[in-house]
């Protein structure tokens, strides 16, 4: 009976996802309007967000292996960050799959779609069927045999488990970033535009979001990678602007401006940055600004110099096509895979971050 009432809990958080995807449901309406104000994306960020980014259709299989995911609590406190602003959808049905009663934590910074969700969780009749409670709190009160699941920056995850009592399940989910691998025989041009896509979606803020691309092959077919993924980026802008950079994210961004200028090659347009490191490894890793580094690697141990200063750090990463370069990669077993360009469209499986608990 209690994994019939979590999976009940679960899908009245997909019932609202649902609702909040669509543009013409009143919730919908009052979810973009929200972001408008509050995530930094451009209008058409937000829509990209809504429209095609939110977890709506989950499989039995998905669902079940979500609830596998998960342990067991009397209370679920979740800590949400401010990055990626639909986050909060996996965040409260993995909370919700764990408990019944939730307590829910946003952001300052950026509260996301946390706020409404928990206001429409806490009146919708089959998550009350289901034994369900959620509310807003200011801070977490967590008790022994509860459990609290954060999601931020590592030095934030750190801080609060230290701040936990004994006896609590602490799961952290921390920094991470995804990389992309573009396979030998791969059409450079169809890859380019496949991985535009991903690092478009949430001005590439996630967890899941591509920073660095590996090419397959001798420096030339890096370069021409490089080249075409600027002009895939550009056209991308068009349709889907990027938001405003904030004060430290610009400097970030200047920063890694000038170093691709020292180290590399830089093309530039419509503000998307494509670095070209030629002589890689090492490959700086760029900040989340719309930004990617490229690199070329002409077999295994190329691809490993480059990958292993983030080996901890990679959450996912997304293939167009393989070969004998890509073996380090592929041996990652914390790591979710994809084809490129649904990199951001992860099944709602479980948490997006598979490295485990992080303090």
């Amino acid at each position: 009976m209690s994994d019939l009432r979590a999976r009940e809990r679960i899908l009245a958080v997909v019932d609202l996802a649902r609702r909040i995807a669509d543009g013409r449901d009143p919730l919908g309406e009052e979810a973009r309007a929200l972001l408008r104000r509050t995530s930094g994306l451009s209008e058409a960020g937000v829509e990209l967000a809504l429209a095609e980014h939110l977890e709506t259709s989950p499989t039995e299989e998905d669902l079940t292996r979500l609830q596998a995911s998960v342990g067991r609590a009397p209370r679920c406190h979740v800590v949400l960050a401010s990055n990626v602003c639909t986050a909060a959808v996996r965040c409260l049905a993995l909370a919700a799959a764990t408990a019944p009663e939730v307590t829910v934590r946003p952001s300052t910074r950026d509260p996301g779609l946390g706020p409404l969700l928990v206001r429409e969780l806490a009146a919708s009749t089959r998550f009350r069927k289901a034994n369900g409670s959620v509310m807003i709190v200011d801070s977490i009160r967590a008790n022994a045999g509860d459990e609290v699941h954060a999601y931020g920056s590592d030095a934030s995850i750190a801080a609060i488990a230290a701040s936990l009592p004994a006896g609590v399940v602490f799961r952290g989910h921390g920094t991470g970033f995804g990389i992309a691998f573009i396979g030998r025989s791969t059409d450079l041009e169809a890859a380019a535009t496949l991985l535009a896509r991903d690092v478009t979606a949430f001005d590439q803020r996630g967890c899941l979001s591509p920073r660095l691309a590996l090419v397959s092959g001798d420096v030339d077919r890096g370069r021409t990678f490089a080249r075409a993924l600027s002009r895939s980026l550009a056209a991308a802008a068009l349709g889907v602007p990027r938001g405003v950079l904030d004060g430290a994210a610009a400097a970030e961004a200047a920063a890694f401006r000038s170093l691709a200028d020292g180290l590399g090659e830089r093309y530039e347009d419509r503000d998307c940055l494509v670095a070209f490191f030629p002589g890689a490894p090492p490959v700086p890793l760029p900040p989340a600004a719309r930004i990617v580094a490229v690199a070329a690697v002409g077999d295994e141990a190329a691809c490993d110099a480059v990958i292993s200063p983030y080996r901890q750090l990679l959450t996912t990463v997304g293939l167009a096509g393989t070969d004998d370069a890509a073996r380090p990669l592929l041996a990652l077993a914390f790591v979710r895979f994809s084809e490129l360009g649904k990199m951001q469209c992860p099944p709602l499986d479980g948490p997006v971050d598979r490295r485990g608990p992080r303090r």
